[in-house]
């Protein structure tokens, strides 16, 4: 009986110690190849690493897929730099899937990392009223080499804390991600994606004047993005908190606004745009525009961002 007691714990001690080996030797690899990823690509990992450890644009953008999708890059830098009479760089570090939380995060990095000369963050309130790890777990990767990462992470919870100890469990599901980084590489990118065509059924589309009613907030994301918000009020860093349009909402960004006002930091609210309500064929669907819809909206936008380009030091 003894005899098949130590056996059993010296077979679940060699087990534990042959997964301790392969998660630290899975980490090391990893962690390595992290850090030869491409600037440019079109997989999202390594658009994060980029925005998180080596952008250095005079203007960045940070958003979802509603700011990769409606801030024509080339058009905006072509206006910009027209009206500053140089040329300002400029890129959307903005990604698909990833919402407030990972984007307030990006926004922590870059300006602890450089001091950029403008940073433009578009986010709807509704993203303020969700928390999921899975948004800022995407970063998971570099936990441990990123000190603002590892705190979002940290703040999670006891939970996270436990799990980010492991590599494997860190980089699960991103081998292919990772992958796929050096096989999808681009030449050129200044982060804008258009999506093209139109799908939205505006008979399923809630009428104007409709409106829901005010939401909860979720604590986790309201504290973090208003690090952000107090960051960069103290690092005298511009930065414009931008709402684009969506078709026909439902709802308002009331509480948004508010934390605005609270840190003194602009808020340009395009969000219920008449023009945009009564043309459904700029949109590809109900939340983005489309190729046409974001032209468009990136000369409006730059009307409503110039007042704030007169007071901005570039030099």
């Amino acid at each position: 009986m003894k005899k098949d007691s130590t056996r059993f714990f010296t077979a679940i001690f060699v087990v534990f110690l042959m997964i301790t080996i392969v998660d630290i030797a899975v980490g090391f690899v990893s962690d390595k190849v992290m850090e030869m990823l491409p600037n440019y690509s079109s997989q999202k990992l390594a658009k994060d690493n980029y925005r998180l450890h080596r952008l250095d644009t005079k203007i960045v953008i940070l958003g979802s897929s509603r700011g990769s999708h409606h801030y024509v890059t080339r058009q905006l830098s072509d206006s910009i730099n027209t009206f500053f009479g140089e040329d300002i760089s400029i890129y959307n570090a903005s990604i698909d899937g990833q919402f407030a939380n990972s984007n307030s995060c990006a926004a922590e990095t870059i300006v602890a990392r450089y001091r950029p000369k403008l940073v433009i963050y578009d986010i709807p309130e509704s993203q303020l009223a969700s928390s999921s790890a899975a948004d800022i777990e995407f970063s998971a990767p570099f936990y441990w080499n990123d000190s603002i990462v590892h705190r979002y992470l940290n703040n999670l919870g006891i939970k996270e804390k436990i799990l980010m100890k492991s590599s494997l469990f860190r980089y699960n599901d991103k081998i292919f991600r990772i992958a796929s980084s050096f096989l999808r590489t681009i030449e050129v990118d200044d982060g804008y994606l258009p999506i093209y065509g139109s799908t939205i059924d505006t008979a399923s589309v809630v009428p104007l004047n409709k409106k829901t009613p005010t939401r909860v907030l979720d604590d986790y994301t309201v504290n973090n993005f208003e690090n952000v918000l107090k960051r960069y009020s103290s690092s005298n860093v511009p930065l414009i908190i931008v709402c684009s349009p969506c078709f026909r909402p439902n709802d308002n960004n009331e509480k948004l606004s508010e934390l605005c006002k609270k840190y003194k930091v602009p808020f340009i609210d395009l969000y219920d745009t008449p023009y945009f309500n009564s043309h459904p064929e700029l949109f590809k669907d109900r939340w983005h525009l489309n190729d046409d819809g974001a032209h468009y909206y990136t000369a409006l936008f730059f009307e409503k961002l110039k007042p704030y380009l007169e007071t901005l030091e570039i030099d």
